[in-house]
């Protein structure tokens, strides 16, 4: 995670600052209650800033590899994904909450559960239907 290493550039120092605040604003919208942290202005606030600093600026390739064209970890309870834009200066930011207790479309699998087959009649009962006929 690009927040848990070192930082040699000054690249990576600036993107490191931008990131914290973005946390940081995520920590205090749950706290004020909201679900989503993009429904914070104080969050969109944030995520303006990282827009704006890449608008002229490249980002170092370890920001690159954890959040450009992928969803990569913002601490443990949030995830951030920088979308680069298909025309002029400025990408998107979308922030999200991983919790565990949120709504998702996806069923969780549970190792205990078996899967049972459908029941199929037997061929003997099969067999014993007449064929079916149509008319015309």
């Amino acid at each position: 995670m690009i927040l848990a290493k070192v930082h040699t550039t000054p690249k990576q120092r600036d993107e490191f600052r931008l990131l914290v605040a973005i946390r940081f604003a995520c920590l205090m919208a749950l706290a004020k209650g909201h679900t989503d942290p993009m429904d914070c202005p104080r969050v969109q606030a944030r995520c303006a800033e990282l827009v704006k600093h890449f608008a002229y600026h490249h980002p170092s390739p370890a920001f690159y590899r954890q959040f450009i064209r992928h969803t990569g970890e913002l601490g443990l309870n949030f995830s951030l994904r920088f979308t680069e834009p298909q025309q002029g200066l400025y990408g998107k930011v979308m922030v999200w909450r991983n919790d565990s207790q949120a709504v998702t479309n996806v069923h969780p699998l549970h190792p205990m559960t078996t899967a049972t087959p459908v029941a199929r009649r037997p061929l003997s009962s099969r067999a014993a239907k007449p064929p079916r006929t149509f008319t015309i």
